[in-house]
C-alpha cells in the first residue's frame, strides 16, 4: 500500500525538517524523503525581512508520496506568503497561535515514486527576525533541528551596510562580503546545527531609568533597611542622576550589588525615587577576570531554590555530562544549558501578581509549567552541582515581542536569567528562557544588549530584591520605567574627604584620625590605594589601605592611630590624604602634654602639693604607730 505523507517542517525561524504522517498513514520519521534548502534572509532598512526558501524534496521510497507541506515557524508577524513550483503558484494557508505560525502548502503535483523530486519555492515576510533596539540592530536566526535526511542547508543573511559594521556574529560565517550597499553573511548546515545565528550591529546600548521603591516599617521599634540599586557589572555601567531622599550610605555587597541604607521610625512609610542611565556592552569590560576561593565556594553551594545536592539534580547532571572528565567549564555549561532549554516548557498561564517560585527540583517535577525563574534556577542548580560557579541576574529585559521573548517576574516587565563563571572569560550571561521560547535562537554564545541588570543573586537565591519588588501592601502601580536612549553619558565620581581628629593633639598621648571618603558624583569610584602622611606626626599603617569601590551617594570610613616622639612636642603639622590621583590636606596643632612653656607655676604647684601630701600622710602614719606602741605597754 502506498502511504500518503504530510511533510511537516517545524521551522522555528529556520527549518527543522521533521516529517510526520497524517492521521491515517503509518508512522514515519523522515526516512521517506531527502531535503535540501537554500534560504535567504533579505533584511530591509526598516527591519522587515523577506525570507526565500528554495526547497528540494526527493522521494526515497516507492511506498510513500506527499502532496502537502506544513511549515511551523516560531514567529507571529508573518505576511505576504507565496509558494510556487515549475507548474506555477501553489495554494497556501496560515494560522497563528501563541508564539508560532503554521503555513500549509498544497503541491500542484504529488511527489510519488522512487527518486521522484520536486523543486519549489516558499516566500514570506516577517518583522520577527530583525529589530532596531535603540542604537543597535539585531538579526537572529535559530538553529536547525533536521530529520535524518537533510542533505543540504545553506543560509544567507543579507543586511544593508547602513546598519554599520557588525560587532558580533555567532557563529563565524563561512563567508562575509559586501556588494551594492549590502553585506552578505553565508552559513552552512554544520554551523547552525547546534546553535542559530546571532548578529549585532552596534557597540553598546543606552537606557534611561526611573525607578520607585516603597518601604514601610511595621515593627514597634526603628529599623535600618536597604534597597538594591542597579549596579555596575562586567557588561554595564550605571550613573545616578537623582536619588531622593538621600540614603545614610550606599554600600557594596559580595555579589557587587549597590545597597542604599535608610533608617525608618516605627510605622514610617518612605517612597524613594531613583533616576539614572545605563550603558550596556557587548563584550566584558573586565580584562583579567579573577574569582576568589571564598566566592568560588559560595557560588557552588546549595541554597533554597538551588538544590544542587538533591538526588534528582545529581542524576540529571550525570545524565547530561556523563563521565567525560575532559570537558571544561564552558562545555559543561553548554550541555547543561541545552538540557534546561529542552527539558522545560514555558507556561505563560502562571504569570500572575502572586506567582509562586518553584525552584530547581520542583521545576524538574513540573517541566511543562516553567517561567524564567524555573529556567534560571534549574541551570544554576545543575551548574553548581557540576562544580561551575553560577548565579542569578534579575532586571529589565527589552522585548518587542513578549510571545517570543517573554518576561515573567511582575507587571513591571522584569526578567530573570543566569550567568556562569568561565575560567578565561569571567562571568558569562546566558538566557535559557528566551532560547526556549524563540525555538533555538542562540542565547548561550553571546547575550544581546537587551538585558539590563537590577540585582545579582549569588550569595542568596532570595535576596536582594530587584527594583519593582518594593511595594507596600495593596500597591499595584508601575515602579519600573526604562526607555531606550540615544544620549551617551560620562560617569563622573566626585570625592569629598573629611579628616576628623580631636584638637589640639596632645603629645605623648595615643590618638586616632578618622578619614571619611564620600562620593558626591554620579558614578562609582573604583578601588584605589589610600595613603595618609604628615611631616612630623607619627601615623600607623599609613600606606596599607585600599578603599574598595565607592558607589555614588556612598561613603567609606577608615581610622588611623597617631602619636608623637615625646611628651614635650609642640608644633603645627599638616595631614595629607591621597586616594588615586586626588590629594586632600588638613592643618593640625600638636601641644605638649605637660605645658612648661605656658604655665610653669602650675607645674611647680602640682609638684609642691604632691610633696606636702606625702609628708602629711607619712607623719600621720608615724603618729598612729607610736600611739599603738604606748597602748601595748
Amino acid at each position: 500500500m502506498i502511504k500518503k505523507i504530510l511533510l511537516v517542517a517545524s521551522f522555528w525561524l529556520l527549518v527543522t525538517g521533521l516529517f510526520t504522517p497524517t492521521t491515517y498513514a503509518q508512522d514515519a520519521e523522515g526516512d521517506e524523503f531527502a531535503t535540501s534548502y537554500d534560504v535567504i534572509y533579505d533584511v530591509t532598512e526598516d527591519g522587515s525581512t523577506l525570507v526565500t526558501e528554495k526547497i528540494s524534496l526527493k522521494n526515497l521510497t516507492s511506498e510513500s508520496y506527499a502532496d502537502q507541506f506544513r511549515l511551523i515557524i516560531g514567529a507571529t508577524q508573518i505576511s505576504d506568503i507565496k509558494a510556487s513550483d515549475e507548474g506555477g503558484t501553489m495554494e497556501t494557508s496560515s494560522k497563528t497561535e501563541d508564539s508560532s505560525t503554521t503555513i500549509d502548502v498544497k503541491f500542484n503535483q504529488q511527489v510519488a515514486g522512487l527518486g521522484k523530486s520536486l523543486n519549489w519555492t516558499l516566500q514570506f515576510r516577517s518583522k520577527d527576525f530583525a529589530e532596531k533596539i535603540g542604537k543597535v540592530w539585531e538579526v537572529r536566526a535559530p538553529k536547525i533541528s533536521s530529520g535524518k535526511n537533510l542533505e543540504k542547508y545553506n543560509l544567507t543573511i543579507s543586511v544593508p551596510q547602513s546598519f554599520g559594521d557588525p560587532t558580533l556574529i555567532t557563529p563565524i560565517p563561512k563567508t562575509q562580503s559586501t556588494s551594492n550597499g549590502r553585506m552578505f553573511l553565508v552559513f552552512e548546515k554544520n554551523q547552525i546545527a547546534q546553535a542559530g545565528v546571532s548578529a549585532s550591529f552596534g557597540q553598546n546600548q543606552l537606557f534611561d531609568f526611573d525607578l520607585s521603591y516603597h518601604l514601610e516599617n511595621t515593627n514597634l521599634v526603628p529599623i535600618l533597611t536597604n534597597i538594591a540599586l542597579p549596579p555596575d557589572s562586567a557588561f554595564q555601567d550605571v550613573i545616578y542622576q537623582r536619588l531622593e531622599p538621600k540614603p545614610i550610605n550606599v554600600t557594596l555587597d559580595d555579589d557587587g550589588n549597590y545597597l542604599a541604607w535608610y533608617r525608618l521610625t516605627r510605622g514610617q512609610k518612605l517612597d524613594i525615587k531613583l533616576i539614572g542611565s545605563a550603558k550596556l556592552y557587548t563584550n566584558s569590560k573586565v580584562k583579567n577576570p579573577v574569582l576568589s576561593a571564598e566566592l568560588r565556594k559560595k557560588y557552588t553551594q546549595a541554597d533554597k531554590y538551588w538544590e544542587k545536592d538533591n538526588p534528582l539534580i545529581l542524576e540529571r547532571v550525570k545524565e547530561v555530562l556523563g563521565d567525560d572528565v575532559s570537558l571544561d567549564s564552558t562545555e559543561k555549561a553548554r550541555k547543561i544549558f541545552l538540557y534546561v532549554v529542552g527539558a522545560l516548557k514555558y507556561d505563560s498561564s502562571r504569570l500572575t501578581d502572586n506567582i509562586e517560585r518553584f525552584g530547581a527540583v520542583t521545576a524538574l517535577n513540573n517541566p511543562k509549567s516553567a517561567v524564567c525563574m524555573e529556567f534560571t534556577d534549574l541551570f544554576i542548580a545543575m551548574a553548581r552541582s557540576a562544580g561551575i560557579p553560577a548565579r542569578e541576574l534579575d532586571g529589565y529585559a527589552y522585548t518587542a515581542n513578549t510571545k517570543l521573548r517573554p518576561v515573567s517576574l511582575s507587571k513591571d516587565v522584569l526578567h530573570a536569567w543566569p550567568e556562569y563563571w568561565d575560567e578565561k572569560k569571567g562571568w558569562v550571561m546566558v538566557d535559557p528562557t528566551w532560547e526556549n521560547t524563540t525555538g533555538g535562537v542562540d542565547y548561550f554564545s553571546k547575550l544581546d544588549l537587551n538585558h539590563f541588570v537590577f540585582t545579582i543573586k549569588g550569595s542568596s537565591s532570595s535576596s536582594p530584591a530587584p527594583a519593582g519588588s518594593y511595594k507596600n501592601l495593596g500597591q499595584n502601580g508601575h515602579d519600573v520605567k526604562v526607555t531606550l536612549s540615544d544620549v551617551d553619558f560620562l560617569g563622573k565620581p566626585q570625592l569629598d574627604i573629611n579628616v576628623d581628629t580631636k584638637e589640639p593633639i596632645y603629645a605623648g598621648l595615643p590618638g586616632r584620625i578618622k578619614v571619611t571618603i564620600t562620593n558626591l558624583g554620579n558614578a562609582v569610584y573604583p578601588s584605589a590605594n589610600i595613603s595618609i602622611s604628615a611631616s612630623k606626626l607619627l601615623i600607623q599603617n599609613a600606606d596599607s589601605i585600599i578603599s574598595g569601590p565607592i558607589p555614588p551617594f556612598g561613603k567609606a570610613e577608615f581610622e588611623f592611630s597617631i602619636g608623637t616622639k615625646s611628651l614635650f612636642d609642640s608644633y603645627n603639622d599638616q595631614i595629607g590624604v591621597s586616594i588615586g590621583d586626588q590629594k586632600f590636606s588638613k592643618d593640625v596643632v600638636i601641644k605638649p602634654f605637660i605645658i612648661f612653656q605656658t604655665a610653669p607655676l602650675i607645674g611647680f604647684s602640682i609638684i609642691g602639693a604632691g610633696i606636702g601630701i606625702y609628708f602629711i600622710t607619712f607623719g600621720a602614719f608615724l603618729y598612729r604607730k607610736r600611739f599603738a606602741s604606748r597602748k601595748s605597754e
